[in-house]
Formats: C-alpha cells, structure tokens, sequence
C-alpha cells in the first residue's frame, strides 16, 4: 500500500511539473519604432503575460528609438503589477544587402550590458557608430516598404483599388498623412523628447496594413496582411478560404490566393540605398555588439542552403560572426529542416545559437511559438564579445 501511495505521489508530482511551463528566451521582437504595431509599453506587458518567457530583445529595425520607452514601461509595469523582473536585452536588427546575390540580409546586433544604469552613456556611443545607418533607413523607408507595394496593388487592382482612387499617387499621399499624423502622436505618448536616441518612426507598409479598411472599406485587414506576408502554404490556405466565404468558387478561389498571397511582398522593390552585409557586421562589431545572423532560411525558396551558406554565412562567420538566428517560425514545411540545418551549423563551427519569433504584434507568429532555452540565451548574455563601446 505504501508503494502505490508513493507511486500516486510521484505521479501527481509530475503531472504538477507538466503544467508548469518551461522557462524560454525570445531574442527578436518589434514596436512601431520599427513596422510592428505594438508600442513598448504593450510588448512588456505581453511579454510580462508569457507564462516562462523570462529573457527577451527588441530588435527593430534600422532603430534604437525604442529602447529608452521600453526601459521605462518594464519599469514600470513592474512597479504597477509587482511582478518580478525579467531580462531585457536591448539589440537592434540591420537591414543589409549582400552584393552579388542582391538579397536583402538581416544582422541582429545585441547588448547585453546596456542596462538602465548606464543606458545614457552607452546609447551615444552606440549612436556615434550607428546613428547615420538609421536615420538614412528611417527617413527613406517609406519610398521602399509602403510606395512600391501600393503601387504593385494598384496596377493589379488589388481588392479594386484602382477602381476607387485615380493614381497610386493619390492613395500613398493619404496613407503618408495618416501615418505621420500618427507617429507625431505615438512619439509624444512615450515622452522621446528628453531621450538619447531620435531616430525618427519610419512609414513601413504596416500603413497599409492599418489603414487598408479604410482605404477600401469593401476589403479587411485579414486579407491586406496575407497579401503582405511571404508566401505560404497555411496564408494561401486562409486566403481561398476567405475568398471562398465571398462566393467565389472553389478552384477560382484556389488560383486567386495562389495569384495574391504574398504579392506585396515577393516583387521587386525599388532601387535603395543599401549598406552591403560586411559593412553593417563591421559597424556592429564596433559597437561591440553579439552578432548574429537572423533568418538564415527566409529566403529558401529562392535560394538553396548550401548556396545562402557558401555565399553569406561562411564569409560572415569568417569575419568574426558570432551566432546563428537558429529558432524562427519558418512555414511549417520548413521549420523543422532549417532548425536543424543551422543548429547543427552552429554546433560544428561553436557558434552562438539564437531564436525569436519575430514579433509584431500582429498575428504571424506569437511569442511563444519557438522557444530559444535559457542556456543558449545565457551564453549570449556572457558571450566574450559583449561589452560596451568603451575599454573592458
């Protein structure tokens, strides 16, 4: 008897660890000092919510505006809700382009000695080296991210839109005011007049995103966001599905999302003013930042790992990259493939493993849906290449 009292008790105790969530690290968010939707006090109070999302990172693009607003919401948030701290670590993630291949390549940069002590001093060092890289990106973001996807809309007449408006000048004029109008207001509400860092909001195609509906009120934000997310089997699935919920037939359906699931995000932009890939790592060195490179896989579909490899991240990792982006909610026909490709990358050559999901706040991927362990996330926070711009 007294062994199956003690057998129920172990299984009572398991069952008991089995419902405490496992403790995890989220390396790659975004605020709308980038193109998410979220402002920092929001992401903190998502992140607070995540039951083990114990370390995270803002990484926004071409900015570093959001990290003094995020440092003050987690202080206070913890203040408001007596919640105990987590681990912030401030990054930002660069927008490159590698120059033969012309694909567009991300490098995230964190600090993990930035704190709110010496945030200050740091940030103006960090700017010193990267400031004229985000302001350039910020200010001219517009003309890359939000006019040429309305233009591509409204040459094929996405959603009849140029049936309602007579130039896409016209409907990047209005999603222009709207989002600065915006902006002005989002800048003040998180009081960046006193702070170190002015890099200004860029105007992304998260406009179109918000403002679609309002744009063409026959449409939704569901179906703008599909037209604007990378192509996937699960996004065309959705779309036909809507498509299908409007009368249309179920092959008409099928072809249509095929046609249109992805069609503001896969052509091709216009010319912009790249950093090359080596140039953005070598600033990030000089800040003295964690390097990693983010979303090896992303671009898969046009081009093979053992292509991508040869021609960005074995140059990469030859000019002292420290790390690999290995967790990131890829389609789920590739997710498995690529973690496994670039995790076993990284163990042969030691390199720092890092995962995040990418977060928008907007419905593509949640903050727990890859979940960097706290080990590999540690080993960044103590890796020998942190430290501040100064002397150790």
């Amino acid at each position: 008897m007294g062994q199956n009292g003690h057998m129920r008790e172990g299984s009572k105790a398991s069952k008991d660890r089995q419902n405490i969530p496992m403790a995890f690290a989220n390396l790659h968010t975004h605020t709308f000092f980038s193109d998410a939707s979220l402002n920092p006090a929001q992401l903190v109070r998502e992140v607070y919510e995540e039951a083990g999302l114990e370390v995270f990172a803002l990484t926004d693009h071409d900015s570093m505006s959001g990290i003094e607003p995020l440092f003050r919401a987690k202080t206070q948030y913890e203040s408001d809700t007596g919640s105990g701290p987590k681990t912030f670590i401030p990054g930002i993630e660069l927008s490159l382009v590698h120059e033969t291949s012309r694909l567009i390549i991300h490098l995230i940069g964190l600090f993990p000695r930035l704190n709110e002590n010496n945030r200050q001093g740091e940030l103006q060092k960090i700017d010193a080296i990267l400031g004229e890289h985000c302001r350039f990106r910020c200010i001219n973001r517009r003309k890359r991210d939000l006019d040429a996807r309305v233009k591509i809309a409204y040459e094929i007449n996405l959603d009849g839109l140029a049936e309602r408006y007579g130039s896409a000048e016209e409907v990047i004029e209005i999603l222009e005011a709207r989002a600065e109008e915006r902006n002005q207001r989002r800048l003040r509400a998180v009081g960046k007049e006193g702070d170190i860092i002015q890099h200004p909001i860029p105007i992304t195609y998260q406009a179109i995103i918000d403002y679609w509906e309002d744009i063409l009120p026959i449409s939704t934000k569901e179906r703008i966001t599909l037209y604007s997310l990378r192509p996937d089997q699960s996004k065309i699935d959705r779309l036909a599905q809507i498509y299908r919920s409007e009368g249309m037939g179920e092959r008409a359906a099928e072809e249509r999302a095929r046609e249109y699931q992805g069609v503001l995000n896969t052509f091709k932009k216009e010319p912009f003013k790249e950093r090359g890939v080596m140039e953005g790592l070598d600033l990030l060195q000089q800040t003295r930042a964690v390097t990693l490179l983010a979303h090896p896989a992303v671009d898969h579909h046009k081009v093979s790992y053992e292509d991508f490899d040869g021609m960005i991240l074995d140059p990469l990792v030859a000019r002292g990259l420290d790390g690999i982006e290995v967790f990131y909610p890829y389609g789920t026909a590739l997710r498995a493939e690529a973690i496994s490709h670039y995790g076993a990358i990284a163990r042969r050559q030691n390199l720092l493993v890092s995962g995040g999901t990418d977060y928008h706040g907007d419905g593509r991927a949640g903050l727990a849906d890859v979940k960097l362990g706290l080990e590999e996330a540690q080993r960044i926070m103590t890796h020998r290449s942190m430290g501040s711009t100064g002397g150790e």
